[in-house]
């Protein structure tokens, strides 16, 4: 779904993680009461206890229990520092009232997980694992830990290591299959999948995985998508109300280009869980393909509030602030992921983008736009996710080929300049202009001075007087001569002598 105001994100999926809700082979319906060596026991009488098998005392039976609850009611009200602090501290209180009650540690550090609290977690469970070394949950959450914070390899060594040490532990499989899948092992990834599956046939977060898997497989043979959809479908059977299936399912609809229904699911993952980062994120994706930048902005907005820090959460929101004309925030975001990341490229595509296509086309802004393209294409090399974009900005076009909208102009398949063509041609233009407009200001000079250099024009006679001709005029027909100068003095007749 690569557009070219945005820089596609890969799709999220998920890691999962076990919850041990219940201790060991023990509990019961009714209650418990205290067994003869002060240990906890069902009405029945079976002594409760751990995975590790040590018996369960009253107290820290009850801290359990308590703790139990306060977990599941964060979970549906949303965990926040407060509720995590609690419930750790619950659990805490559990364990530190029995002897070796490493299942309560181990929850002290899941509620610590929920809040990203990582380092604290990871301290809890190695406490559970000093108390219980082989103890599945602990051992994979210390590698979900580490998978967070960027280690795959420390992840997939703490993964290996929780099913040596317990070859029932399920999700240590399924998290070794999913970074296997990542790897590009998809043998290995579909065996492990298949060996939790053969411990718990109803895990649902091995259906999950092998759904995504069969999902990437589609890439190479559409028919993979099919044998992902029945596993959705199957998953679906087992438990309706599994948030992750719908998130996958999703993302095979839109492999199909069923843009409506993968919409749909997203939703119905976000109905059930609304704190599935995942689920957040690819909605948000999909609203800004149809531009449905107002859905898209709380998408990624609510993303935000579970990880704060997420690189792709931070652009995605600025791209949908950009699609709702708020340039100044859309900025903001894109600089604040370049904070988070200054070596990930896409921060530097989309302020090119914004200077470009969204300010008021000043050569300075035009400018600016370039100098983050060049960034851009510095810090994406040749990386394959990056190929279209760098075809975008780096395309050139012959004078005469270019084309109209889509690359088509009369029928005939053109050229279609890219971004730094395009801001070269307009920074000429603007060049150009500049200079006619020179031009045209020394021609106006010129002639302003040629003007000033000629002689001012002769002055002209002053109108006659009324009922006199104007000077130089011919006399009026009909009007007498004019009176001789020499007026007065009478000549002899012509012919006529002196004297006669």
């Amino acid at each position: 779904m690569f557009k070219t105001s945005n820089i596609s994100r890969s799709i999220k999926s998920g890691a999962a993680l076990a919850l041990c809700f219940a201790i060991g082979c023990g509990g019961g319906g009714g209650g418990s009461t205290s067994g003869g060596d002060g240990s906890s026991a069902t009405v029945g009488g079976q002594v409760v206890k751990t995975r590790g098998g040590q018996a369960v005392n009253v107290e820290a039976h009850n801290r359990w229990t308590e703790g139990v609850k306060e977990f599941q009611a964060a979970e549906k009200a949303g965990w926040n520092a407060e509720r995590c602090d609690s419930v750790s501290g619950t659990f805490e209180d559990a364990a530190e009232a029995n002897n070796k009650f490493a299942e309560a540690l181990y929850m002290a550090g899941v509620a610590k997980q929920r809040c990203g609290k990582n380092e604290e977690a990871t301290a809890f469970f190695n406490k559970a694992l000093r108390q219980n070394s082989k103890l599945c949950g602990a051992r994979v959450g210390i590698g979900l830990n580490a998978l967070a914070g960027g280690s795959d390899s420390s992840a997939m060594r703490e993964f290996q290591q929780s099913v040596k040490d317990d070859p029932q532990c399920t999700e240590g499989y399924v998290n070794m299959a999913m970074l296997q899948r990542k790897g590009g092992d998809a043998k290995e990834a579909l065996n492990n999948l298949r060996r939790s599956l053969a411990i718990d046939a109803q895990y649902l977060p091995a259906f999950n995985e092998m759904a995504l898997l069969y999902l990437e497989q589609a890439q190479d043979n559409t028919k993979m998508l099919d044998l992902a959809e029945v596993v959705c479908s199957q998953a679906q059977k087992i438990n309706a109300n599994y948030a992750p299936i719908y998130n996958t399912w999703g993302l095979i609809d839109l492999r199909r280009d069923q843009i409506i229904s993968a919409s749909a699911k997203f939703q119905r993952a976000l109905e059930l869980d609304p704190k599935m980062f995942e689920a957040h994120m690819n909605f948000g994706q999909i609203t800004i393909g149809f531009r449905g930048y107002e859905d898209a902005k709380n998408s990624f907005t609510q993303a935000l509030e579970l990880k704060p820090k997420n690189f792709d959460a931070t652009v995605g929101l600025g791209v949908a602030y950009r699609g709702l004309d708020q340039k100044e925030k859309a900025e903001e975001l894109y600089n604040k992921a370049k904070d988070l990341s200054s070596n990930r490229p896409e921060p530097y595509y989309n302020l090119g983008i914004l200077y470009q296509d969204f300010r008021d086309g000043s050569t300075e802004q035009m400018k600016t736009a370039r100098s983050y393209y060049e960034q851009f294409l510095s810090r994406a090399g040749s990386d394959p996710r990056y190929a279209k974009a760098v075809e975008d900005i780096k395309r050139r076009c012959k004078p005469g080929t270019t084309g109209g909208k889509g690359g088509k102009s009369r029928g005939s398949v053109k050229c279609v300049s890219g971004r730094l063509q395009n801001i070269e041609d307009y920074l000429q233009a603007m060049k150009d202009m500049a200079e006619i407009e020179k031009m045209q200001k020394q021609a106006e000079a010129q002639q302003k001075e040629l003007e000033a250099q000629q002689p001012p024009p002769e002055a002209a006679a002053p109108p006659p007087a009324e009922g006199e001709p104007a000077a130089g005029a011919p006399p009026a027909e009909g009007a007498p001569p004019a009176e001789d100068p020499g007026a007065g003095k009478k000549d002899a007749p012509a012919g006529k002598k002196k004297g006669k």
